[in-house]
């Protein structure tokens, strides 16, 4: 059996669930009987069935499972969570033999559900297409090896480096072909971090409303509590603001006290990932998007390089580190991502 073309199918239809299931991973399951996919399914929201289920769900004659083989890109969960656990959903059906893209990091699972498959008689067969099926899901793997969410930074700029006017001010620089794909990126991650600068001079509404989906949790940095947050500057949406000075409630605003004498960025993304944040936008400024450059702390850089100068005089953007992985001509910018030397 061609297992890399089913399994490339399972990467396919997993991405269906981009934007709806976070914070749990993307997921998709393709079924075999006599070399022909008799069903599909992926993890469409967050607490809803698995892709395993869902497949299992569709097939009308399900005493073909006995000589079928399920084709999963993560390890099937062996734990009671929203749902019941897939490995058990497989073994009741006597499946023949399941692939497996990666072995699921969440500790929880780790290996457990491969080794219940196994003790139960059905052949298990991993690792295929293993890097693909970690690229998918590089937010929950990290999340749950490193206990970190996954950085993402981005920004844009003009062909001279700047990024923003001086005096300071609203000012737009990429062009509107930008705006689907940074609506798109908000759409994946779990929450978008601006300072107080950006807060305040851009009243940015940091949500998704180009696409289909979840919008990220907003937080803003504001140590002295220097930002407006009454109800016409936040909306209608959370707005999480970490500070020095106080733990509250208003509306639809809550005030997060952390350090910022020692180690603040460390106490930051502990209280993230206590929060099940497992990953992380930052859109600005530059004082912010340089404080993450400076500590290594970030995976990738999504730069909108604009083709001309439109500012003669600005605040400079960060230096690009780590490696360009694709580069997209746009009519008035160029779309460049690079990640992060340490970043697998």
């Amino acid at each position: 059996m061609n297992h890399e073309y089913y399994m490339q199918r399972c990467l396919e239809i997993a991405k269906r669930g981009a934007g709806f299931v976070n914070p749990n991973p993307l997921v998709g399951c393709v079924i075999v009987y006599q070399d022909k996919i008799i069903s599909e399914g992926w993890h469409k929201a967050y607490g809803e069935n698995h892709a395993e289920r869902m497949a299992i769900m569709q097939l009308a004659d399900k005493s073909v499972l006995k000589n079928s083989t399920v084709y999963v890109n993560l390890e099937p969960c062996s734990h009671f969570g929203k749902t019941p656990p897939c490995a058990n959903l497989l073994i009741e059906h006597k499946v023949k033999r399941v692939v497996v893209g990666m072995t699921d990091p969440y500790i929880l699972v780790e290996g457990k559900g491969i080794a219940l498959l196994r003790e139960n008689g059905i052949e298990v067969i991993e690792n295929i297409l293993n890097q693909q099926c970690l690229d998918l899901n590089k937010f929950f793997v990290k999340f749950h090896t490193k206990k970190c969410p996954y950085i993402v930074l981005k920004w844009a700029e003009c062909a001279n480096q700047f990024m923003a006017p001086l005096p300071k001010g609203k000012y737009q620089i990429s062009g509107q072909e930008t705006q689907p794909i940074t609506h798109s990126l908000r759409r994946d991650v779990s929450a978008i971090l601006v300072g107080v600068n950006t807060w305040n001079i851009d009243n940015p509404q940091l949500d998704n409303r180009l696409w289909a989906g979840k919008s990220p949790k907003r937080f803003v940095i504001d140590k002295d509590l220097k930002g407006t947050y009454n109800e016409e500057f936040v909306g209608d949406s959370a707005v999480y603001v970490i500070n020095a000075i106080q733990n509250e409630i208003v509306g639809n605003v809550q005030f997060i006290q952390l350090d910022f004498n020692r180690n603040f960025l460390n106490n930051l993304m502990d209280l993230l990932f206590h929060q099940n944040i497992n990953s992380l936008m930052i859109e600005g400024g530059s004082f912010t998007l340089n404080e993450f450059m400076e500590a290594n702390l970030f995976d990738e850089i999504h730069r909108y390089k604009s083709k001309k100068n439109y500012l003669e005089l600005g605040v400079l953007a960060p230096t690009v580190k780590g490696n360009r992985i694709s580069s997209i001509e746009l009519p008035n910018d160029y779309y460049e991502v690079f990640k992060n030397n340490t970043t697998p």
